[in-house]
C-alpha cells in the first residue's frame, strides 16, 4: 500500500509540474464540493500541491492549510514504511493519535466553510468573507487574483 500511495503521489507532483489545476480533465474538480456545494479537507490539495511545486509556499497554504502541514508527516511515514525492512514493516500508530487527528479533519472542515472572517481564510485561496458570503468568487479563479499580487506588472511605454 505504502507503494502504490507513494507512486500516486509521484503522478501528482509530476502532473502539477505541468499541468495547471482547473484547466484540464486530467486533475478533476472536487466531487463533493461539486456535488454539496462545501468544501471537504481535501478542497485545495492539487492546487497546493501545483502551488508547492511551483516554489509559491504561502500561495500553497492558502489552499489548504492542513494538507501542507500534514504533508512532511505523510512523506516521513510513506520513506518510513518503504525504507523499512521488510520483516519490520510494522509501523503502528496509537489509536489516540489517529483519533486526534481525524477531530482535526472534522474541526477543519466544519471550520473553513464558515463564510466569514476568521474562518473564511480556510477555504480554497483564502477567499475574503465578503466574497465567501456572496458566492462570487470560489475555487482557482480567485487564485489568479493571488498570483497577480505575487508578479510585478509589466512596464507601460
Amino acid at each position: 500500500m505504502a507503494y502504490v500511495t507513494a507512486l500516486a503521489l509521484a503522478a501528482l507532483v509530476a502532473a502539477v509540474c505541468f499541468l495547471e489545476p482547473g484547466s484540464t480533465p486530467f486533475l478533476p474538480p472536487c466531487l463533493f464540493h461539486l456535488l454539496t456545494g462545501f468544501y471537504c479537507p481535501g478542497c485545495g490539495s492539487t492546487r497546493m500541491m501545483y502551488f508547492l511545486v511551483h516554489g509559491h509556499p504561502y500561495l500553497a497554504f492558502r489552499q489548504n492549510p492542513l494538507a501542507l502541514l500534514t504533508l512532511p508527516g505523510v512523506l516521513y511515514g510513506l520513506g518510513r514504511q518503504i525504507l523499512a525492512h521488510p520483516r519490520s514493516l510494522r509501523f503502528r500508530v496509537h489509536p489516540g493519535w489517529v483519533t486526534a487527528f481525524l477531530v482535526v479533519v472534522v474541526l477543519f472542515t466544519v471550520l473553513r466553510n464558515i463564510p466569514y472572517a476568521p474562518f473564511s481564510a480556510l477555504a480554497p485561496g483564502g477567499i475574503p468573507a465578503q466574497i465567501g458570503a456572496q458566492g462570487e468568487a470560489r475555487g482557482f479563479a480567485v487564485q489568479a487574483v493571488s498570483r497577480a499580487e505575487i508578479q510585478p506588472p509589466a512596464p507601460s511605454l
